[in-house]
This record gives structure tokens, C-alpha cells and sequence, in this order.
């Protein structure tokens, strides 16, 4: 390799940690959001909807935070679609 190739190339960037963290979080709830949605249609007893319900709302919750937290740190995460796909 030519001189100027070599001194032209950029370093790589290390990823952040801290935005690994936070991203892996955000896809563990991001996917357990989309396991309570899938189940909402196979469910049929009424406590069982409820207590789905309650869970999606907590791990929304949890999503908020994380994004919260993520931004207050100056880190960008992809925001999730709060409610259930109306169609």
C-alpha cells in the first residue's frame, strides 16, 4: 500500500458501551413487547388479557425510561411504536 492510502484511512470507531447497553435493553424489550402483542390473539381468558395488558404497559413504561435515561447520557435510540398496530 501506498503511503497516502495508509495515512487517508480512518480509524475505526469503537463502539460506545454505554450505547451497546442501552441497545441491547432496548432490543430485549422491543422483542418481549412484540411477544406480548403476537400472544394477545391466542389468549382468550379474560384475567389472562388483563395480565398481558398490564405487562405491555409495564415494559412500555420500562421502554420510556431506558429512552430517558439513553438521552439524558446524549444517546439516540430507535423510539418503538407505543401502541398495537390498528389494521
Amino acid at each position: 500500500m501506498k503511503i497516502m492510502e495508509l495515512l487517508s484511512k480512518k480509524p475505526a470507531k469503537s463502539k460506545d458501551p454505554r450505547r451497546e447497553i442501552f441497545e441491547k435493553r432496548c432490543t430485549e424489550l422491543t422483542e418481549r413487547l412484540q411477544e406480548i402483542r403476537s400472544a394477545f390473539n391466542s389468549v382468550s381468558d379474560e384475567q389472562a388479557i388483563e395480565a398481558m395488558i398490564y405487562e405491555e404497559n409495564a415494559v412500555i413504561c420500562l421502554l420510556e425510561l431506558l429512552y430517558r435515561e439513553a438521552r439524558a447520557e446524549g444517546i439516540t435510540l430507535q423510539v418503538h411504536e407505543r401502541r398495537k398496530n390498528q389494521g
